[in-house]
């Protein structure tokens, strides 16, 4: 008996090792996945919710007339419309509104600022001036003297950034390009994207920025990580703590054998992603005891762990979910609210693509410019409903002739549409089917006067060595020329 028990008291601090090395192991290919895992999708999730912040608040702004007071530092009455629209905007997001998502884990919060700056040159006094900036009610109601407007700059430039803050503006406005970077400010650290913007000349007069704060971001993102790895540390101390009842028993060679099992799992998991690979094979145990049901907890503890790393990776699914949920609210940011078709933001991308193919020398488009006619008086005679069902049903006929090209509304009563396919080939037969079909609704006395359309159309294909701004303007060109004439004919 003596002997036996000398014996026993080694063998069970090996088993207890053992356990501890499972347990341990484990741990660290879960909470390695977790981390990786996490801290990629929340950095995913906020770069696409910051690109479809700056695309949304884009498509509500009037570069020309911003270049200007950029210019000027005087506020215009579009100015301060697009002014109440970032205040509420921001209000919105305060109140967790913006993309309509409650089961999204990103805190609306987390959005710093919202703001379009000018980037002077490093020899202006000031260097960075406030054009345009999201002010919450809160701010306006408690800060006030904290609340920037057109103009607002420091005393020292210092005060705002840092010169290599300064720098990188500078160069990501020359650029052309947004960035995402770090922005260490008098405001605090944040996660920035800046985005370039400019006028309908291509002028570049400042930078469209969403700030994220970095500290708040980082909590999240360590937040979650530390929840999960937690939740991994629980688990493992349950089945460790019935690891060690179990441990209590008699000792046998069958036990022998589990320790060996688990020594096996545990080497050949270490690193391991693959939950799949995760399987613990115990020991083939004949007897009816205590150990046999030891083996049946390890073996159903290494399951719950390979199922808590699939969850894992199912969490890592929805999060791709979100990623496509974004990508439909930017479809939603490129569409005109009025017609359905494509809007001013849709068009610039596309012109920008064409200049590639231009580029590539694989260019094959041409441009129809409409402008429709006595807009203005339907508004003022029949009011503006009416004068909405004028621009949707002119909308409409050109939609209904240009079946194979994008339209686009780039303007209150400006459309473009660019030529291809069967529309390029066909074009000088369309162009002659679109005219006549405005000429006879235009005639059309039987019907009201909101819908007896009446449209410009010009239209310029493609040559070499032209710019897709070229194309543009020699359709605008041709399109003005006929509507001067069909206000001469028509009265």
């Amino acid at each position: 008996m003596k002997n036996n028990s000398t014996r026993k008291h080694p063998l069970n601090r090996s088993i207890m090792l053992a356990g501890i090395l499972f347990i341990l192991l484990l741990g660290i290919v879960i909470s390695a996945v977790t981390i990786v895992v996490t801290r990629e999708s929340f950095y995913a999730r906020y770069k696409k919710q910051m690109e479809s912040i700056l695309n949304y608040v884009e498509a509500h702004l009037d570069h020309d007339d911003m270049a200007k007071c950029a210019g000027t530092f005087e506020k215009t009455e579009k100015y301060e419309a697009f002014q109440a629209f970032l205040d509420s905007f921001i209000d919105s997001y305060a109140d967790n509104a913006f993309l309509n998502n409650p089961a999204s884990d990103l805190k609306y919060k987390d959005v710093h600022y919202i703001y379009i700056m000018k980037v002077a040159d490093a020899g202006d006094p000031y260097e960075i001036y406030e054009i345009c900036t999201a002010n919450s009610t809160y701010e306006k109601e408690n800060n006030p003297d904290d609340v920037l407007t057109l103009g607002d700059h420091a005393e020292d430039p210092d005060d705002w950034y840092d010169e290599k803050t300064r720098e990188q503006f500078r160069a990501i406005l020359k650029g052309g390009r947004e960035v995402f970077l770090t922005n260490d400010s008098e405001w605090g650290v944040d996660y920035t994207l800046a985005r370039p913007v400019a006028d309908s000349s291509g002028t570049a007069y400042g930078l469209l920025c969403v700030d994220v704060s970095k500290d708040q971001l980082i909590e999240t993102v360590t937040k979650t990580i530390l929840i999960n790895i937690s939740s991994v540390i629980g688990l493992g101390i349950l089945f460790i703590t019935l690891l060690l009842i179990w441990m209590r028993v008699s000792v046998t060679n069958p036990l022998r054998d589990l320790e060996n099992s688990v020594v096996s799992f545990a080497e050949t998991t270490a690193g391991k992603r693959d939950p799949d690979e995760l399987v613990f094979t115990p020991p083939a145990i004949r007897s009816n005891n205590e150990v046999a049901s030891l083996s049946k907890a390890v073996t159903k503890l290494s399951a719950d762990m390979r199922d808590y790393i699939k969850g894992m990776l199912a969490a890592e699914n929805e999060a791709r979910d979100l990623q496509e949920h974004v990508t439909e609210m930017n479809d939603i940011a490129y569409k005109d609210a009025l017609t359905q078709v494509k809007n001013k933001a849709a068009y610039d991308e596309k012109a920008e693509s064409l200049s590639w193919d231009i580029k590539a020398r694989t260019a094959r488009f041409g441009i129809v410019m409409a402008d429709l006619n006595y807009l203005k008086e339907i508004n003022d005679k029949f009011g503006h409903d009416k004068g909405n069902e004028y621009i949707v049903g002119s909308c409409r006929l050109i939609c209904e002739i240009y079946t194979h090209s994008p339209v686009f509304r780039i303007g209150g009563d400006e459309f473009v549409v660019v030529l291809e396919g069967q529309d390029y080939d066909n074009r000088e037969k369309l162009i002659t089917q679109a005219r006549d079909t405005f000429r006879r609704t235009w005639h059309a006395s039987e019907r009201h006067p909101w819908q007896r359309y009446s449209v410009a159309l010009g239209m310029a294909a493609w040559q070499p060595e032209d710019s897709v701004e070229a194309v543009f303007n020699r359709a605008d060109h041709e399109m003005y020329e006929k509507k001067a004439a069909m206000k001469a004919e028509q009265g």
